[in-house]
């Protein structure tokens, strides 16, 4: 087993005992138009009837079934067993154009095909060893000008930690960090719902200019890159949590 699956296989193994702890929504929610997307996502991907999606990372495809019940043909991906037989579940219940299948995203089947839009969202960066071998994944599996679409926790909320009693933040992962597992540095509020001191990950902090550019390498052309704040993640910080980045999203096509 090389490096890459060596983590992808000891983070699999933590999400498996950490999916249970992610609420599902019930098949009918998505069946009568619900969603648990955020406006940002549906502001830079508005139009997405009838158009293949391959959603890297699902979960327990709460947000796959969102964007099947705008119209997106869905296949969502994710190394967990357990999320993928949630998010299985709530499929049969909806109705809803989508599919599931358990597998991780760097040995993806041979036949999974290639989709109009490669689709991830919201904690997945930070659990990928390799943005160059993943950027090839998603290419590999889009159709010429087709879109990739990243909307992402910043990370310089992965790098600081929570306010100590007196509101001061510091950081408890290096920005630069890359290659380096951050692994139980991490502030506890970083880490996802679930997870306990006895629940061994390895998380990875890259900095946003290396995720572009590893983009561009993999002959991805960006075309549109922003930056949110999202106060709520810095809890503690009032006021000033509107002058840090939460999230970021790019969207890119491929040449």
């Amino acid at each position: 087993m090389d490096d890459v699956l060596a983590y992808t296989d000891v983070n699999r193994r933590a999400w498996d005992r950490m999916a249970t702890s992610r609420p599902t929504r019930g098949g009918a929610f998505f069946r009568d138009g619900g969603s648990t997307l955020d406006d940002i996502e549906t502001v830079e991907m508005p139009d997405v009837d009838g158009r293949t999606f391959l959603h890297l990372a699902c979960a327990n495809g709460n947000d796959s079934l969102s964007w099947a019940a705008r119209g997106a043909r869905v296949t969502g991906v994710d190394f967990s067993a357990v999320a993928i037989e949630a998010a299985r579940q709530q499929a049969a219940e909806s109705g809803l154009d989508a599919r599931f299948v358990a597998a991780d995203m760097f040995e993806l089947p041979d036949d999974l095909g290639t989709f109009d839009v490669v689709h991830a969202s919201w904690g997945v960066v930070c659990w990928v060893p390799d943005l160059d071998r993943w950027l090839s994944v998603v290419v590999d599996h889009l159709v010429p000008g087709g879109t990739f679409f990243l909307a992402e926790h910043h990370p310089v909320w992965e790098a600081l930690g929570a306010p100590d009693d007196e509101g001061r933040v510091r950081p408890v992962a290096d920005y630069f960090g890359r290659r380096t597992p951050s692994g139980h540095s991490l502030d506890p509020t970083r880490h996802p719902r679930g997870w306990t001191e006895d629940v061994e990950t390895a998380s990875f902090v890259w900095p946003v200019s290396d995720v572009v550019s590893a983009m561009t390498a993999a002959g991805l052309k960006v075309e549109h890159f922003s930056e949110h704040p999202v106060p709520e993640l810095y809890d503690g910080l009032g006021d000033a949590a509107r002058s840090l980045p939460g999230v970021y999203l790019v969207r890119a096509v491929r040449t």
